[in-house]
C-alpha cells in the first residue's frame, strides 16, 4: 500500500536558501531509493520560509529503511542542526474506500 509521507520544514528566512540548496543536493538520493514512487519540494508562497517534501513510498517500510539510511549518513543531524526549530513529519495511508 502506497504510504504518503509530509515532511514540513521550517527553515525560517535565515536558513530558507541554505536548505533549498541542500535539499536540491539531497533529493536526487532519495528519489533514487528503493520504493520511493516520487516526491515534490513546495515552497508555501505566503511563508517562504516554511517548505514541505510531499513523498510518496511503496510503503512504510521503504520509508523507514530509507529514514535509517539518512540517519546512518549523518545527513538527519546536520539537516536538523541547521533548523530553528524541529522539523515534523507525517505519515498517511490513502483512504481508497472513500468514494
Amino acid at each position: 500500500m502506497t504510504t504518503i509521507v509530509i515532511l514540513d520544514i521550517p527553515a525560517g528566512p535565515e536558513a530558507r536558501d541554505a536548505v533549498l540548496k541542500l535539499m536540491h543536493d539531497a533529493l536526487p538520493t532519495t528519489r533514487a531509493f528503493d520504493g520511493c514512487e516520487g516526491l515534490e519540494m513546495l515552497v508555501n508562497q505566503d511563508d517562504t520560509g516554511n517548505i514541505v517534501i510531499y513523498e510518496r513510498w511503496k510503503s512504510r517500510a521503504h520509508y523507514d529503511a530509507y529514514r535509517a539510511f539518512r540517519a546512518e549518513t549523518g545527513f538527519s543531524a546536520s539537516f536538523r542542526a541547521m533548523l530553528p526549530a524541529l522539523p515534523t513529519v507525517r505519515v498517511f495511508d490513502i483512504d481508497h474506500a472513500y468514494p
